[in-house]
């Protein structure tokens, strides 16, 4: 991912968030090994939620990040298959992830994870006239470029609206000539 600086875009999308909603729950699907949890601030956020497909990337999570975060919870799931059994995040932070994955299934669980006035963060990719997982040194992520799938944020944000969320902020960021994020942030509203 650093090829093209995506790592370091979404680091300081997650710091951006992080600092300005200063979440006590926080979630981080598809975690990785971490990346953003740097910037958590105990002083705020109590318990962080860090979700990923890949048992070795919790463990390096924990590694990382343990001593730091008091209450990390590792939560090894196929979101897409999985239930999500946690409950009144703040700020739920997904980058990267609706790639991969059926969006409005995992959605419909990320939703009803947000408590009252939570924020859900989504970032996408948008690729022109390239292949849609940057090369990198890498070879394993190359793998993700079959089963990947370009999202289409009025789909999602349509989706979106449909439960109970507003839509608080859109962004694009260019990455490359080729490449670029959308992000897109929600507020859920009052029942």
């Amino acid at each position: 991912m650093t090829e093209v600086g995506q790592a370091q875009v979404l680091n300081g999308l997650t710091k951006r968030c992080l600092s300005q909603y200063r979440p006590v729950n926080f979630a981080l699907l598809g975690c990785a090994t971490g990346n953003g949890l740097e910037h958590v601030d105990a002083n705020f956020t109590s318990t962080v939620y860090a979700i990923d497909i890949n048992q070795d990337y919790l463990t390096t999570t924990k590694e990382r990040f343990g001593k730091q975060i008091s209450k990390l919870e590792l939560i090894n799931s196929d979101i897409q298959h999985d239930d999500l059994t946690i409950q009144n995040v703040d700020l739920f932070f997904i980058g990267l992830v609706l790639e991969y994955v059926s969006p409005q299934k995992v959605l419909n669980k990320i939703i009803k994870a947000i408590r009252e006035r939570g924020v859900l963060f989504i970032v996408i990719q948008k690729s022109k006239r390239t292949s849609f997982v940057s090369k990198t040194k890498y070879k394993s992520l190359e793998a993700l470029a079959g089963i990947s799938n370009e999202v289409n944020e009025d789909e999602i944000d349509h989706f979106i609206r449909l439960n109970n969320m507003e839509l608080i902020n859109k962004q694009r960021i260019e990455l490359t000539e080729n490449k670029a994020f959308i992000s897109l942030e929600y507020r859920k509203c009052r029942d």
